[in-house]
């Protein structure tokens, strides 16, 4: 599905009216100054806190508005049906093959890998195709990942030790981190034929949930049709990760994130997650910048 363009003012609100309270009403308005413009009207953590409840929700509508700040979710329906009607008055003109006054008509996907997979996952045979067709490649590749990653793994965890940017106790949690992954990756059998089946299934399931015959009709989804696949979409991907024993709600209901140290158009966003067992925080240095918060660095 078209790559869903997924965030962040109640503090500052409050402080503006404590503060107008507290002098007399002036004669005259005046506009504000530059410095007051400027104001951020919103909190650093209330985009990744909308993020989060989103995933969280597998609300799809509600990620795409956190996405997008500027807009509100009729506006993002609005933008989304007319790009979706481009593209199908552009398919329209070209399929009907007019060279002169179009260009060439377009290619079928007939021949197409995207498309002879979307077409695989639309049946149960689909499926145990791609299984024959991708486990020995995946095994192939896996292996020699697995092979890397161990190999190096010494020399990650001294380079994780040596880096000056990062704290001791941020050393010690991603040298946690570090052990926790290499005993998922040797507790997983990523070559396992079942395994990958299971993967594959909630995807087949959404394919012919969405009724579509062509990968590229996904293109002219309109923003109603959209929402309610997008939504089936995010439960898909958390399903994929689940076969191989990754607990994205868990991960997902971890996370904290908390604004410290705010002052005017600069913040710090303290963020804390578990995964694989680990307990995780960093503090991101952010700045206010053109209604954004973006990271300082």
């Amino acid at each position: 599905m078209k790559p869903m363009s997924l965030m962040i003012s109640l503090t500052l609100a409050c402080g503006t009216a404590l503060a107008s309270s507290s002098v007399a009403p002036a004669k005259v308005e005046t506009a504000p100054t530059v410095a007051e413009a400027a104001m951020p009207a919103s909190r650093v953590v209330d985009q990744p806190n909308a993020i989060l409840s989103a995933l969280k929700q597998n609300d799809f509508a509600a990620l795409q508005e956190a996405f997008d700040q500027d807009k509100d979710i009729v506006a993002i329906a609005k933008q989304w049906d007319e790009r979706a009607e481009r593209q199908r008055e552009y398919r329209a003109k070209h399929a009907a093959g007019n060279v002169e006054a179009h260009g060439p008509a377009m290619p079928p996907l007939v021949d197409d890998t995207m498309q002879q997979t979307w077409l695989k996952f639309q049946s149960a045979e689909g499926v145990d195709a791609l299984v024959d067709e991708w486990q020995p490649k995946i095994a192939e590749q896996v292996g020699k990942s697995l092979l890397a990653f161990n190999v190096g793994f010494g020399a990650t965890l001294a380079s994780i030790a040596s880096e000056k940017k990062l704290s001791a106790h941020e050393v010690q949690q991603l040298t946690q981190l570090m052990y926790a992954v290499q005993n998922w990756t040797g507790r997983v059998d990523f070559a396992d034929r079942e395994r990958l089946r299971r993967a594959l299934l909630p995807t087949s399931r959404l394919v012919r949930q969405t009724g579509l015959k062509r990968f590229d009709d996904t293109e002219t989804l309109a923003f109603e049709d959209a929402i309610v696949h997008g939504d089936a979409m995010l439960k898909t991907v958390k399903q994929v990760f689940a076969a191989y024993e990754v607990d994205v709600d868990q991960i997902l209901n971890s996370v904290r994130f908390t604004e410290v140290d705010a002052l005017g158009d600069k913040a710090t966003l303290h963020a804390e997650a578990r995964v694989f067992g680990v307990d995780l925080t960093h503090d991101f240095k952010m700045q206010h910048y053109q209604g954004q918060w973006l990271s300082g660095d």
